[in-house]
């Protein structure tokens, strides 16, 4: 009994340590640079992989859960090496997928792997919820609006209307009748007095649900003018993920302006022209390297040609071609009362793109990422940080600041950042 009994925990402690030895590498064990993994992921990888679906690969967010450090090194590597080792799980996942060859990366040093290993954990838990955009393509989803108020005050007036009613024929009732006519206002005068007399705990209720129906319309009323998830269709599908994430243009390259005036102003397409007299998107292919239009023009960039005048086939533009505007929709819009200037921000505060517009550089249709409220912009003032060592727009007052304020960090709204005047005037 005694031996069997051994022969059991022996097999359940053995059990355990392969259980403890063999575990998929988890978030804890990775030592790598996230930051440098994103840039070696979108340079080598993120054709064919995303973080939270699956592409032409698997999903690779949750890939350190499921692989074990020292495999996915060979895989990474050399994947056809591994298979030819006879290793099952890489063999399996060649037939999975039809026998689509991934390409190997040697050059890959093994803190480049752990650095892309660690941006798939990190890049994983940051990943939003995504939706479908206007022509289907993936984007973060924007919050749901909130529709309860207009409901409560639908129902309100409905109520007070089908009051109204039953008021109109009771009273008609009572004129057939012979007996004195009434109103709301007398009926609820002594309804009130009845029930604070003997239902005080209504009179409770009816307060708690007024002061509610009050906060709620607040809400509703404050919320006037957010347009947080706008994402309208534009005339031309313009992907900003293709051409600042993919290509990594630079924003100011297409909207120039931002550096030097108030409004970064629309790119022209004479700007588009510069590199899509060269490109008219018979190159372009899909996720699996196939032609996207079967070598045909881009029916977009078509589009930017007939706009202004192009004919590619003679490689010139049209003599006395009647050019025309293209009518993009305006997404990030600012009430007139409030006053911004691009190049202050830009310019004068070094203020990333990214700081009010989101991560534009992954967006295939843009939407408004932030609220743009005056809380928002507000909170902002109170919490960055002026760059006075490094920006030499501020090296005149650079001295007067850190004598003024010593060595307390210096934000925006120590220089002004709340001055109603700054925004109103």
């Amino acid at each position: 009994m005694r031996n069997i009994l051994s022969t059991r925990v022996l097999k359940v402690v053995a059990t355990l340590l392969i259980a403890v030895f063999s575990a998929p590498l988890s978030a804890y064990d990775v030592e790598g640079d996230a930051a440098n993994g994103k840039s070696l992921f979108n340079a080598n990888c993120a054709s064919c992989h995303k973080l939270d679906k699956k592409l032409v690969g698997p999903a690779l967010g949750d890939v350190t859960e499921r692989r074990e450090l020292d495999w996915l090194l060979s895989w990474i590597k050399d994947n056809a090496a591994l298979r030819a080792s006879g290793d099952a799980d890489a063999i399996a996942i060649f037939e999975e997928y039809n026998g689509s060859v991934m390409t190997a990366f040697p050059q890959l040093s093994d803190q480049d792997i752990y650095d892309i290993l660690a941006y798939t954990i990190e890049g994983n838990q940051k990943a939003a919820p995504v939706v479908a955009g206007a022509s289907g393509a993936a984007v973060a989803a924007a919050p749901e609006k909130d529709y309860s108020v207009p409901v409560i005050i639908g129902l309100s007036l409905f109520l007070a209307f089908l009051i109204s009613i039953l008021y109109t024929v009771k009273n008609t009732l009572k004129v057939v009748k012979g007996d004195p006519t009434s109103n709301f206002l007398d009926d609820a005068g002594f309804w009130t007095r009845t029930v604070v007399k003997s239902q005080p705990f209504i009179v409770i209720a009816i307060i708690v649900v007024s002061v509610t129906l009050l906060q709620q319309t607040y809400y509703g009323l404050m919320s006037v003018g957010m347009s947080t998830g706008y994402q309208p269709e534009q005339p031309i599908a313009f992907s900003h993920k293709v051409h600042a994430g993919e290509n990594q243009v630079d924003c100011n390259y297409c909207h120039s302006s931002a550096r030097h005036s108030a409004s970064s102003g629309i790119p022209s397409t004479n700007v588009c022209m510069n590199c899509h007299m060269y490109i008219d998107g018979s190159e372009i292919t899909d996720e699996r390297g196939n032609l996207k239009y079967d070598g045909e023009r881009s029916p977009e960039i078509a589009k930017i040609y007939a706009a202004i005048g192009w004919n590619p086939e003679e490689r010139a533009y049209i003599e006395d071609y009647e050019q025309k505007a293209v009518k993009w929709i305006r997404i990030h819009n600012l009430p007139d009362l409030a006053y911004f200037n691009h190049a202050q921000h830009v310019k004068a505060g070094q203020v990333e793109c990214q700081t009010c517009h989101g991560p534009i550089e992954e967006m295939e249709e843009v939407y408004q990422h932030a609220d743009l409220s005056m809380g928002w912009c507000i909170n902002c003032h109170r919490e960055t940080k002026v760059q006075v060592e490094t920006n030499g727009y501020y090296a005149g007052l650079h001295e007067q600041l850190k004598e003024k304020y010593g060595d307390e960090p210096i934000t925006v709204e120590k220089i002004g950042g709340l001055e109603c005047g700054k925004c109103h005037y």
